[in-house]
């Protein structure tokens, strides 16, 4: 059961001039975590909620496990202990139990990327405190510490609470009486203490509430730009409007945006209301890294001279000729397809190497530039649109991004409560405008919208962003689809849609 009513909101301490999360580094390389939320109340005491993050390589594995099934696992035994403590030296509270975290293989064992999460929670007043975490290693007896500030303060602002996940588990039911930390209603945000998420999983869960008694108000709707900055403050991409309803039983946001396009690096979610009677803003950090494994694009290296002329694929059998085929296949007219079907592999070989010749801008120069960026567009869509609908070059943003590059605009939105997400991308060379949805909320952007017709959108979002309908009248939208606000967007952002100033 949540303290008090919806009023209540979490907020990490990175808001209070103080860090959220603290590192502590091993030899190993490895890293342990912890972060500290707040779940505020207006009934006294504050919940506070947290999470340690304790990666594999910091412990100890060994085969000797207690189950017989089991089998060849390996196992590591630890003690876990959180403390909080008063400023001054008095605790206020310590946990203890020992965990027996197994792993398959030697690999996963000394992965600094595989983790065991603890989390905790307790009741605290305003005041300032010091969270520790201590982890021993019960098979060699070492032992990792590190601390963090909390300071929890008397009154709330008017943000609490950015909390960013990579993983939300929805329709949560807890049986009565049981405790759940990081649970928003029915909706479980995955704690990620380190903050780091990677582009080959590039949807990062976000959530934050708003306390409407700082503004005195009840039954409105404040306004909240989301946008992303990197260290220096500098927006790197425009997150959008957000309209906040402000009601006792809903005064908070859930949304997710994409990390792909971003180069590795640190950045910041900043949401501001430029608009309140007084300016306010919260943000929460995080790190982005490269994919966890490089998604390798084939690129095989010249064959020589063994089929006359030859430079590429010439050692390829005929299905590792029809894979190329595949991809190119963006590229390619409805004769050359027709070609390629009558084609043995030698023949299937040949029109390639042709094909990549007739496309060289610089045939004077041994490299093959356009071949080259082609397969970088590949290892790119690869990398970054890569979702449950397919490996990347093969879903629709991978192969409008092979054929077209990088777009020259991007109009990237989260999802909300009562809409998808979308992305709009324009080109304006060769004036071109594409539109993806992602309706399952799941990171799978299907293709709703499109200038060319070779690549057709979804037919009524086609049909109503080109018609004069108003978005206004009640027989416009699919029920709880919200195309109102997504075809208003695609007709202002499309290429010459913007009114001329």
């Amino acid at each position: 059961m949540r303290v008090g009513k919806r009023l209540t909101v979490w907020l990490p301490l990175v808001f209070v001039l103080v860090p959220s999360l603290a590192r502590a580094q091993t030899p190993a390389g490895a890293t342990l975590a912890l972060e500290t939320n707040r779940f505020y109340s207006d009934q006294g005491p504050v919940l506070v909620e947290g999470a340690l993050e304790i990666p594999y390589a910091l412990l100890s594995f060994d085969a000797n496990g207690d189950n017989e099934a089991d089998g060849d696992n390996l196992h590591a035994q630890a003690k876990v202990e959180v403390m909080i403590d008063r400023e001054g030296g008095r605790q206020v509270y310590h946990s203890e139990r020992e965990i027996t975290p197994f792993a398959v293989n030697d690999a996963m064992a000394n992965s600094t990327r595989v983790t065991t999460l603890e989390t905790f929670a307790i009741y605290a007043p305003s005041g300032e405190y010091i969270a520790r975490a201590r982890v021993t290693d019960l098979k060699n007896t070492r032992m990792f510490e590190m601390s963090v500030p909390l300071t929890i303060p008397e009154t709330a602002p008017l943000f609490s609470d950015i909390v960013l996940s990579n993983h939300i588990q929805k329709d949560v039911q807890l049986q009565e009486g049981s405790y759940l930390p990081y649970l928003i209603g029915t909706t479980m945000f995955n704690a990620n203490p380190r903050k780091v998420f990677y582009k080959d999983a590039p949807l990062v869960y976000f959530y934050y509430e708003v306390n409407p008694e700082v503004l005195g108000i009840d039954g409105e709707r404040i306004d909240v730009d989301l946008s992303i900055t990197d260290t220096s403050g500098a927006i790197v991409k425009t997150l959008g409007l957000r309209a906040i309803e402000i009601t006792q039983d809903r005064n908070f946001d859930i949304g997710a945006f994409s990390v792909a396009g971003l180069a590795a690096g640190e950045y910041r979610l900043v949401a501001v209301c430029s608009e309140c009677p007084q300016p306010h803003s919260v943000y929460g950090a995080f790190e982005v890294q490269p994919p966890r494994q490089q998604l390798a694009f084939l690129n095989p290296e010249p064959a020589g001279t063994e089929m006359g002329d030859l430079e590429f694929y010439a050692d390829f059998s005929d299905a590792q000729a029809d894979s190329i085929f595949e991809i190119v296949d963006v590229l390619l007219t409805s004769d050359q397809r027709q070609l390629v079907e009558a084609l043995n592999r030698e023949g299937k070989i040949t029109f390639l190497n042709r094909f990549w010749d007739s496309l060289d801008p610089v045939p004077e120069t041994a490299a093959n530039e356009f071949k080259q960026e082609f397969e970088q567009r590949v290892a790119y869509s690869d990398q970054f649109y890569t979702t449950l609908q397919g490996v990347g070059h093969k879903t629709p943003r991978g192969e409008i991004y092979l054929l077209y590059g990088e777009p020259t605009e991007v109009i990237d939105r989260p999802f909300e409560a009562t809409s998808m997400a979308y992305i709009i991308w324009n080109y304006t060379s060769p004036g071109q405008t594409f539109a993806f949805g992602d309706f399952g909320k799941n990171g799978n952007y299907r293709l709703i919208y499109s200038t060319d017709r070779r690549f057709p959108g979804d037919p009524q979002i086609q049909s109503l962003v080109e018609s004069d309908t108003s978005t206004s009248n009640p027989a416009f939208v699919r029920a709880g689809r919200g195309y109102g606000k997504v075809i208003n967007d695609i007709r202002f952002y499309r290429t010459g849609g913007r009114p001329t100033q």
